[in-house]
């Protein structure tokens, strides 16, 4: 009989961070594998421990990088291999294959803190690191992805990993620091000589001097089952976990509490790699879906159709009072990412990782269910205007109610988006109590209209007299802020200047709150018609066709309207003042496409008198040419606002604040 080859005992020359330690003590060949992994993927040598000599003839022709030594456990292979080289000591105890590069992070957490005693990894069959599923041992890593493409995505997506404390290093791989080796001692073999019961003992030692066991979730290990030599899902067993809690009192309830635990550090942190893997889930208010399509619902349509179309969503919820209105079929019937619930079942509703209320919170919003529906609450707030005016509610008592439910939605939220600067500047104002880091700008897309949208002649335009001729268009609901009289005002100003037009009001009426009275005082003339709520394909029509638009509000979000309108060719006369400064002045100072349409574009009213409004209006009759250059300006300014973009802000977001503790 053939002797087997004599292992290389030499002790290997101390220059590396790191060594490598791989225990065989049973089938030699399922470990080959995992050895040329680890040369592979890294420059490291590795001390291979068999624990009978014939098993080193499995490993002798791997090159000078390994070394094959003779020893009794892992536990006297981890102390003998620190005692000879004195770095950090890699713990291979199981056949692995590794990703690229798959210690750079643990390396640099190492050097940066010495408190931390281990790394470990996520794994498919790593007890409590076990990924995506927690807790959940694998036989085989996720379909479609092996080690090389899940750690590219954990550590691609945003936000980056940082280490997160587990209370001992579980898996098949796992990184014992120098610093820990040199000031707790030995790691010490239990009577049954388990590994993971030796490294808990360990881990536990280095916790009561203060040291800190870390996970890297940025990495995944694939732990191969046909090669596999421990059981893939091995509990500790009664006698072992005996010996764990006479020796660490503490450590078997903290095991016991953190594998399960939700908001704990780690529990957060496996969520957010889960989340970068899978995609999101996002649910959906959808409450505001009723039978007519206003801005809210328009905004929040879109907002849907956009998460929905984002590569790192992977579903999206939409909880509804009622039936899917026509108008939202398209996106949350036949989108395939996308699907419906009652509103009510949101509370046994268990996929969600961000639930989001894209809109205004009011009373009889359900701040509790929303917040129990998915693991991070985020909301909306689209202005101040009805928390700064009392005027728009029927009596103080309900404006003070929803004052209130606003703060309390707020303060409740662990995020809160707005559309413009602007908003961030009202709130602060008005004293919001939410800090800077929880607090977001997201503006909305505006391309939800691209000028060849469908368009359809009002019926009641031509029922209350108007069939042909120039007109001018106000569209909005008849808010006191939308200063629709003031429109007015300033539109018979343009027609003593000797322009014959037309102007068209068009938008719902409100209970509380509108410019009814100070309309009626300016009396009824043949060239104003006033229209209710129409369909979208009718607003279309006027929009294009409208020689301008008068927009003489004073206090917006966002102001949809001139974007809308210039999507048509048609500009609009509005003021210089807040989100319209914002997004069609300051977001252009920097765009070379903008300055050479002009310096004097867009042109903008200087304040709300009807006269301001007025001058504005007439240059764009008197002069067609900077009529275009405005139009084609705002058109410009509105490239930049995409539901795409939007979309990617709120995704960002949401990873961002489930990575955060919950407010």
């Amino acid at each position: 009989m053939t002797s087997p080859p004599s292992p290389n005992l030499a002790p290997p020359a101390v220059n590396a961070w790191a060594t490598a330690v791989v225990f065989v003590d049973t089938s030699p060949e399922h470990f080959h594998a995992s050895v040329r992994s680890i040369l592979d993927r890294t420059d490291l040598e590795v001390v291979v421990g068999v624990l009978y000599p014939i098993f080193a003839i499995e490993f002798t022709a791997l090159g000078s990088r390994v070394t094959v030594r003779p020893v009794g456990s892992v536990a006297q292979l981890i102390n003998e291999t620190y005692a000879t080289r004195r770095s950090h000591i890699i713990v291979v105890n199981d056949a692995v294959a590794l990703p690229p590069e798959p210690f750079v992070v643990a390396q640099k957490w190492l050097r940066d803190d010495l408190r931390y005693s281990s790394v470990s990894f996520l794994s498919n069959a790593a007890e409590f690191l076990s990924f995506p599923n927690r807790n959940v041992p694998e036989a085989r890593s996720p379909d479609g992805h092996d080690e090389t493409s899940i750690t590219r995505r954990l550590r691609s997506k945003k936000p980056v990993a940082g280490p997160a404390p587990v209370m001992y290093a579980p898996g098949p791989v796992v990184l014992l620091a120098a610093t820990a080796l040199s000031a707790v001692g030995e790691v010490v073999a239990p009577a049954s000589a388990r590994f993971d019961v030796a490294i808990a003992d360990f881990c536990a030692r280095c916790r009561a001097k203060g040291f800190i066991d870390v996970v890297d979730t940025s990495t995944y290990i694939a732990r191969t089952a046909d090669a596999a030599v421990r059981p893939l899902d091995d509990s500790l067993t009664f006698d072992d976990r005996g010996w764990l809690l006479h020796r660490h009192p503490s450590l078997i309830d903290l095991l016991d509490y953190e594998r399960h635990a939700k908001e704990s550090a780690f529990g957060v942190a496996f969520r957010t790699a889960t989340v970068k893997l899978r995609g999101l889930t996002i649910l959906v208010d959808g409450s505001c879906f009723g039978p007519n399509e206003v801005g809210t619902q328009v905004a929040t349509l879109h907002a849907i159709r956009a998460l929905a179309d984002h590569a790192d969503v992977s579903h999206v919820a939409v909880a509804l009072r009622g039936s899917v209105p026509g108008y939202a079929e398209s996106v949350i019937v036949g989108h395939r990412k996308v699907s419906s619930l009652p509103l009510n079942d949101i509370y046994t509703y268990d996929r969600a990782d961000i639930a989001f209320r894209p809109y205004q919170p009011t009373p009889g919003w359900d701040i509790a269910a929303w917040k129990s529906a998915a693991p991070r609450l985020v909301i909306s707030v689209l202005d101040t205007i009805a928390f700064h005016n009392g005027g728009y509610f029927a009596s103080t008592s309900e404006w003070m109610a929803y004052r209130n439910h606003l703060v309390a939605s707020v303060h409740a939220a662990d995020a809160v988006t707005v559309i413009s600067d602007d908003v961030v500047k009202q709130m602060r104002l008005h004293g919001f109590p939410i800090a800077d880091t929880r607090l977001h700008t997201v503006a909305l897309g505006t391309e939800h209209l691209n000028g060849a949208d469908e368009m359809v002649f009002p019926a009641e335009l031509a029922a209350r007299g108007f069939t042909t001729g120039a007109f001018a268009l106000c569209l909005g609901v008849n808010y006191t802020h939308k200063n629709r009289e003031l429109a007015r005002r300033a539109h018979d100003i343009v027609r003593e200047r000797g322009h014959d037009i037309a102007l068209v009001f068009a938008g719902a009426s409100v209970p509380y709150g509108s410019t009814r009275v100070a309309e009626s005082r300016l009396g009824i003339a043949e060239h104003v018609f006033v229209l209710p709520e129409l369909a979208t394909s009718e607003k279309n029509w006027l929009l294009r066709h409208a020689s301008f638009v008068w927009y003489p509000t004073s206090a917006e979000g966002f102001g949809l309207v001139p974007f809308e309108a210039a999507a048509f060719g048609t500009p609009t006369v509005a003021v210089d003042f807040g989100p319209l400064h914002e997004l069609m002045i300051e977001s252009l100072r920097e765009n070379t496409q903008a300055r050479e349409l002009g310096g004097d574009v867009p042109v903008l009213a200087s304040d709300w008198s009807p006269e301001s409004m007025a001058d504005v209006a007439t240059r764009f009759l008197s002069d067609p040419d900077l009529a275009r250059r405005h139009t084609n300006a705002v058109q410009l300014a509105s490239r930049q606002y995409t539901w795409e973009r939007t979309a990617s802000s709120l995704v960002s977001l949401f990873g961002t604040i489930l990575a955060m503790p919950r407010r």
